[in-house]
């Protein structure tokens, strides 16, 4: 049997290198060095740009060299003792070095350019494991291999020491990530904005069948990858209360009192696959404004002195927090103002900067995205900055608000179209209030002037009236975005049709027939297939020519042209017997489960809910498992062997999901220990499903799991 460990770049006769490669950097190759003001002064700039002219060269031995230093001098750490975690950290450091040359020449050839910005909210990112994605992405896969390599390490070592960054928990947060990946990719100047969490979402454990949630404290360790930006600050305000002021010859609202958090910004360069070009996810840190109270530790109030910090804190820590209480619904509410208002501060500051920008080219600068209804509070905090903060009179920034946010909606389901309280907004966002309430009455004005009163100006009405008065963020979404995206073709039909029909009546009826639009989800190729199956990747170059199917996955049609070669086939098998091998150790290392490398690997891996319907999948798990004891030995011998893996977390408020992990860990206790069954079915629940368990489990499955209630993906 072929294997593709035997075929090599050189033997295939073509050239590997990509246009855009790290490895061809070193000393010789000269960074852009623009005009600096000031570098006239006394020579200082000068000196400095001279010494700064040059990328970190990228050869085995350079690499090994960084290594050595930043092992030393960065992490205080001896030649003589050091762990395998400190050679992560170092490594790690190595590849940062790189990465922010390329960050900083990126953002400098941005300003020079003059170029629109791209900016992406989203409350979630699971971006996964960072180092072996830039390694690839950098194309430095082969001088990072030969520099450890001859330091006695393996890379796959490296890489199995970095934790998960819990940064994100479902489809959203992937969609995210893959979307900097291929945006950083297309060479297109965008930045991603989120908050860092300390704890993620839980850790996900399993204790007698049952989910049991643990903090995910993924930064224990310390990120390599991220930069710390104590420069980098915003104010940000909660509860209070406005005032009316005449200034200027007109009434200014004030927003006062309450209290202030700042936004720290941690950065994580997001390199692009043959491109130099490196864009940034900027993460926000919740510090308290005042960091102690020495009066109150004076005074031995020891915890007063404290509570400030901790609650700041709090608004950083967690992703999802649990909302089955009145005050976990409000801090979901504060993160996402927490983190919307320190982003689009950050932005405008940017546009700030530039002394020949007016105001009305800043829809011509700015674009920014809203990943589902968690960043959709940007709407009125927009306004609030440009009429409260800038002055600007109200329809001036609300045409520019219009003209610069657009909005993803991802799921139908309701429970994703967040609507908060309007008694909790008028507390904790006094003067986001009156400015929803402001855009809503003049969108109901012109409502009546279309339609008349009747039961569509409720339907359409940002606020929901009832024994709870609730803000509908979808709807101040809607109307605050220029355009508002499904990510499938049959998903943006029902937003249209079902979801909210009244808006595109509306968008209809005033011309705005492109306003609903469909941008549907991809995926990165470069992390799912070049990363988590290496050995696919080499068939498909191999057999293609060249890697251009890494950015162009069209190109893979042309694996049809091979689709009857017998040499292919085999190669095929050998790669799909590797990654189930692998799957196999990781099993039975993570879980000390043992499963037959030969049996069909389904799987059904995404966050547990009804509608994901893992409960009609562990229900049809019983029904083979009946099946297969009314067979007899002989018809059992026959049978199809077949593996079946769950995985996913449960909501730790949402009851029936938790119910449905324990259904499954039930079931796959009784099969699992079924002597009469279990060499031909097996069932387990694979606890704290992440990316890298992603990684490993994808490349090894036959059947992959989608079926979801239909309509509502």
């Amino acid at each position: 049997m072929t294997t593709t460990g035997v075929w090599s770049a050189d033997k295939a006769g073509f050239e590997m290198k990509r246009k855009s490669s790290f490895s061809l950097l070193d000393t010789t190759a000269h960074r852009p060095a623009p005009h600096v003001e000031g570098q006239e002064d006394g020579g200082r700039m000068e000196k400095l740009q001279q010494l700064m002219a040059y990328y970190e060269p990228n050869d085995p031995e350079s690499i090994q060299k960084s290594f050595a230093r930043h092992l030393e001098y960065s992490l205080a750490c001896t030649r003589f003792n050091f762990t395998m975690q400190d050679a992560y950290r170092a490594a790690g450091l190595v590849l940062r070095d790189r990465l922010l040359e390329s960050l900083n020449d990126t953002n400098t050839y941005y300003r020079e350019q003059d170029v629109k910005r791209g900016y992406y909210l989203s409350a979630e990112y699971l971006i996964g494991r960072h180092m072996q994605n830039a390694i690839a992405n950098l194309d430095l896969e082969q001088p990072f291999k030969d520099a450890f390599e001859d330091l006695g390490m393996k890379l796959e070592e490296l890489f199995s020491e970095e934790a998960d960054p819990a940064l994100g928990n479902g489809g959203l947060g992937r969609l995210a990530a893959c979307f900097l990946d291929s945006m950083a990719t297309l060479s297109l100047p965008c930045w991603g904005y989120g908050i860092r969490y300390s704890y993620g979402m839980f850790k996900q454990g399993i204790k007698d069948g049952r989910q049991i949630e643990e903090p995910d404290f993924w930064i224990g360790d310390g990120c390599p990858f991220e930069i710390p930006r104590p420069d980098v600050t915003y104010p940000v305000r909660f509860y209070g209360r406005v005032e009316e002021v005449y200034e200027n010859g007109r009434s200014v609202s004030r927003w006062v009192g309450g209290e202030i958090v700042q936004a720290m910004a941690y950065d994580n360069p997001i390199p692009g696959f043959d491109t130099y070009n490196t864009n940034n996810l900027r993460l926000w840190r919740a510090c308290p404004s005042e960091e102690f109270d020495l009066d109150a530790f004076s005074s031995a109030q020891f915890q007063d002195a404290i509570t400030q910090r901790r609650k700041a804190e709090d608004l950083s820590a967690v992703l999802y927090p649990n909302d089955a209480t009145y005050a976990g619904r409000e801090l979901r509410l504060r993160q996402q103002y927490f983190f919307v208002s320190a982003s689009l501060q950050d932005l405008l500051r940017e546009f700030i900067k530039r002394p020949n920008y007016q105001w009305e080219d800043l829809p011509q600068k700015v674009a920014v995205q809203m990943n589902d209804t968690h960043p959709t509070i940007a709407v009125a905090e927009f306004m609030r900055l440009l009429v409260d903060v800038q002055q600007l009179d109200w329809d001036r920034a609300w045409e520019l608000t219009r003209k610069c946010l657009n909005y993803t909606n991802h799921t139908v389901m309701p429970e994703a179209l967040e609507k908060w309280p309007v008694e909790m907004m008028e507390r904790m966002l006094p003067r986001h209030l009156q400015i929803i309430y402001h855009i809503n009455g003049i969108w109901i004005q012109k409502l009546l002037q279309r339609w008349g009163d009747g039961p569509i100006i409720a339907a359409l009405s940002i606020v929901e009236e009832g024994d709870i008065k609730k803000i509908r963020m979808g709807h101040l979404a809607i109307i605050g975005s220029n355009k508002i995206n499904g990510v499938a073709a049959l998903h943006t039909e029902i937003i249209k049709k079902e979801t909210f029909p009244e808006f595109y009546k509306w968008c209809c009826d005033n011309g705005e027939h492109d306003k609903i639009v469909n941008m549907t989800n991809g995926v990165t190729p470069r992390r799912w297939i070049h990363c988590a199956n290496p050995a696919l990747s080499e068939i498909f170059t191999k057999y293609l020519g060249s890697q251009e199917w890494l950015t162009d996955m069209t190109k893979l049609k042309g694996m049809l042209d091979y689709k009857d070669d017998s040499k292919l086939h085999d190669e095929w098998m050998a790669m799909k017997s590797g990654c189930k091998a692998k799957l196999v150790d990781w099993l039975k290392s993570t879980m000390n489960l043992d499963i037959d490398q030969d049996a069909l690997i389904d799987i059904q891996i995404k966050r547990i809910h009804e509608y994901k319907r893992q409960l009609m999948n562990i229900l049809f798990v019983i029904h083979r498992y009946l099946d297969l004891k009314k067979k007899s030995p002989g018809e059992r011998a026959a049978a199809q062997k077949r593996v079946v893996l769950i995985g996913g977390k449960a909501a730790s408020a949402y009851v029936n999901a938790k119910i449905i992990i324990k259904l499954i860990n039930n079931v796959a206790k009784v099969i699992n220990n079924d002597p009469e069954t279990q060499q031909y079915l097996k069932c387990a629940f694979v606890p704290n499903y992440c990316v890298s368990a992603a990684q490993v489990m994808i490349p090894a499955s036959d059947i992959s799991e989608h079926i979801s209630t239909a309509g509502t993906e």
